[in-house]
């Protein structure tokens, strides 16, 4: 069960448009958390951005991760396509697939979680799929390539979802790309 989900987007210092997108949505006990990093940055970027999120907002979540990639890989096709990390969460199971460079981090489990090469809409490998038990008391958080990823989220653990995400922001952004950071808290 997700207790807390907050996110921070800039885009690149210097462009108006970004290239980095979170979607964050509940149908029935099934929670996607998704981080989408199109290829690039400025407008054409965020147009790639755009379309991943709302393909995102309308897919079903109840059959699981693959399909949700294998569809946005699929809606992607023409564009420049992009890299993503999307995290299936239920009362009972994780599911966790990245495409690209998205990265995820757990504060207290080291699952083997291993990314998928490729780039979506483009070429794509089959999907390397991480499946675990829901995870409970833990924190988690899902990055793009805009945060560098020399952070530890031990020190940031007795911070509240809000703080620790706005601290981990400020201080890990990279201003020459687009940076997303989403953190979430998983109770008991």
């Amino acid at each position: 069960m997700i207790t807390s989900v907050v996110h921070r987007v800039l885009p690149r210092d210097g462009e108006s448009a970004c290239g980095d997108t979170v979607v964050v949505r509940t149908e029935g006990d099934v929670t996607l958390l998704a981080v989408v990093d199109a290829l690039g940055h400025g407008v054409k970027a965020g147009d790639v951005a755009t379309a991943a999120a709302a393909w995102l907002e309308g897919a079903v979540l109840q059959n699981g991760v693959e399909p949700l990639m294998e569809g946005l890989h699929a809606a992607l096709r023409g564009t420049r396509g992009a890299c993503a990390l999307l995290c299936v969460i239920s009362s009972l199971t994780m599911e966790v697939c990245s495409v690209g460079n998205v990265e995820m981090r757990w504060l207290k489990a080291r699952p083997p979680f291993v990314l998928t090469p490729g780039v979506l809409g483009q070429r794509m490998l089959r999907p390397r799929i991480f499946r675990t038990a829901a995870l409970k008391d833990d924190r988690l958080v899902i990055f793009s390539d805009g945060i560098s990823s020399r952070f530890d989220l031990r020190e940031t653990s007795k911070l509240s979802t809000g703080e620790a995400c706005r601290a981990i922001f400020t201080q890990h952004r990279r201003s020459h790309d687009d940076a997303t950071l989403l953190m979430a808290d998983l109770g008991g």
